[in-house]
């Protein structure tokens, strides 16, 4: 699949609070997986590249140059901390804007070697409503063949979990029309996961060309997704658990 440009990514999102209170959720999603050095493909199409539209893709949110758009801002940084090769493609897992509207909880960046080897990853997350973006760097040697990866929480996303957590993450590379990601957390001082959320899409070329396929019925994912974290977020303070303020 890493041969492949571009594609409409449409699957589900799951989250699960194992602790203190149980809390699951699962919605669909519709997503995109694009090719950082080649969104000149998508010049006359209808997803809109650095323009208003009805559905467009904003580079200054993303590891992007705005005048000359490319994966070489998510190769520099992940060379920062591995050593690898990271020449070849880089795609992007995310949701477009939708009338100028976007948020991404998670975006992900598969960073390829110059044969087209997966080589590294990079989760980006975003919070709300603070607008923050934070990136992590996950060698992808760390997760393959299925193997779990731990590595400190150090950004504030939600308010119901503190930033002394570690993260644990499996990956299923963008291979043979499919993605998954599954991320747990816990407390520094417990045994047990206390949070985890998944995500699964199927991968399908995708030129630009029709806006079908990023919608969910009649609603875009970004107003899915904004409307999702705060309902969820009422339903958790609802239910009692701590508030950690930002830091």
């Amino acid at each position: 699949m890493s041969a492949l440009r571009h594609a409409s990514a449409r699957g589900s999102t799951w989250h699960a609070r194992l602790a203190p209170k149980e809390h699951r959720f699962k919605y669909r999603s519709a997503m995109l997986y694009l090719d950082l050095d080649h969104l000149d493909d998508f010049d006359g199409s209808r997803l809109q590249i650095n323009r208003p539209g009805i559905l467009s893709f904003k580079t200054d949110r993303h590891l992007c140059d705005n005048n000359q758009p490319s994966g070489d801002f998510a190769r520099h940084l992940v060379t920062k901390e591995l050593d690898v090769d990271v020449s070849g493609p880089v795609k992007l897992l995310t949701n477009p804007h939708c009338f100028g509207v976007g948020f991404n909880p998670l975006s992900v960046y598969f960073l390829h070697q110059a044969s087209g080897s997966p080589a590294a990853l990079i989760y980006e997350v975003s919070n709300t409503p603070w607008n923050e973006i934070h990136r992590y760097v996950i060698p992808y040697e760390r997760v393959s063949s299925g193997q779990e990866y731990w590595f400190d929480k150090t950004f504030h996303v939600s308010p119901f979990n503190p930033t002394t957590q570690r993260y644990v993450t499996r990956v299923e590379w963008p291979t043979d029309g499919r993605a998954s990601i599954y991320l747990g957390l816990k407390d520094q001082d417990e045994d047990n996961i206390m949070f985890e959320a998944g995500l699964t899409v199927a991968l399908k070329p995708y030129d630009g060309h029709s806006l079908k396929p990023l919608f969910l019925g009649i609603w875009p994912q970004t107003f899915l997704v904004l409307g999702g974290i705060y309902r969820e977020a009422f339903a958790l303070w609802r239910k009692g658990l701590t508030y950690h303020p930002h830091p």
